[in-house]
């Protein structure tokens, strides 16, 4: 998401210890972001119009739409991104590892593709309208929605789109962002049903020295989707994270960072399972061989 580089040397910069400009920028990026999305919602609105005509029309320019919130927005935050390998040529299916709310609008800025999102992101006012613009496929955390979202994601296959993924259960015995979780392989049935070769890649995230490390600025926890059937925040997302606590104020101190870096390295070659299980193991194994634990 952003400013895309090719992968570079990590060059020192000098230790900044007095942030006196953080919170100014901190403002007038959370201005930025709210005046593009409103900018950004209304023009949703207006070509949802040509639906009236054309829905594959309308659709088309919905897509397009949201492909510039996500663009921009990244340029906004001060998003930058570094690239290690070659992204798959479409159509593709593309897993990643997950790490920050951040990871899907990266991913979406390099590789143009539906993805498979939290239901409760449907909900939220603006954004929820741009995520559904780039024809996400929105899941319940519940076993029982498993073969709806298969079979939505085995169409999408069918009509040639590309598919994004993040099979990592939520649970962890281990920081987060420290290691890979294992993947579950639900989703990965339409992979299997398809024959379809899955591609991967790991993210990682970098801060300016003198700032608060990623896993401390850019992760944010514990999720508030996350909940047992009573209504609570599962006990290993408090331990990970502590209380529950205000995505408003997480998304300031991102934005008062100067810029934080999104190290995406792609794996080599794609790859095939028979089964979902064996699929999603051997697809865990590629992401952890390439991937850079964060700070």
């Amino acid at each position: 998401m952003g400013e895309t580089r090719p992968a570079e040397s990590d060059e020192a910069r000098p230790v900044r210890r007095v942030h006196l400009l953080a919170p100014f920028r901190a403002g007038i990026r959370f201005a930025g972001l709210l005046a593009w999305a409103l900018v950004c919602f209304v023009a949703l609105v207006c070509v949802s119009l040509l639906g009236l005509v054309s829905e594959a029309v309308s659709r088309k320019a919905r897509g397009a739409v949201s492909r510039v919130w996500v663009r921009t927005m990244s340029r906004i935050m001060g998003t930058r991104i570094t690239v290690h390998g070659t992204p798959p040529r479409p159509p593709f299916f593309l897993v990643i590892n997950h790490l920050a709310w951040i990871d899907f609008f990266v991913v979406n800025v390099l590789c143009d593709a539906v993805c498979i999102v939290e239901a409760p992101v449907g909900r939220i006012r603006l954004i929820g309208a741009l995520v559904k613009g780039l024809g996400s496929i929105f899941v319940h955390r519940v076993k029982e929605d498993t073969p709806r979202v298969n079979d939505l994601m085995v169409r999408a296959i069918e009509q040639g789109q590309s598919l994004l993924l993040a099979p990592e259960t939520p649970e962890t015995t281990f920081p987060r962002g420290s290691g890979v979780r294992l993947f579950r392989g639900g989703l990965l049935e339409s992979a299997v049903r398809t024959g379809t070769a899955v591609h991967y890649l790991s993210l990682t995230y970098r801060t300016p020295p003198g700032y608060p490390p990623p896993s401390k600025v850019m992760i944010f926890g514990p999720n508030p989707f996350l909940r047992t059937p009573d209504g609570r925040i599962p006990e290993s997302e408090l331990k990970a994270f502590g209380p529950e606590r205000s995505f408003l104020w997480h998304l300031i101190g991102v934005l008062a960072l100067p810029w934080h870096e999104v190290i995406v390295t792609f794996g080599p070659e794609p790859i095939t399972g028979t089964d979902r299980i064996t699929l999603a193991n051997r697809l865990h194994d590629g992401v952890e061989r390439i991937f850079t634990p964060i700070e």
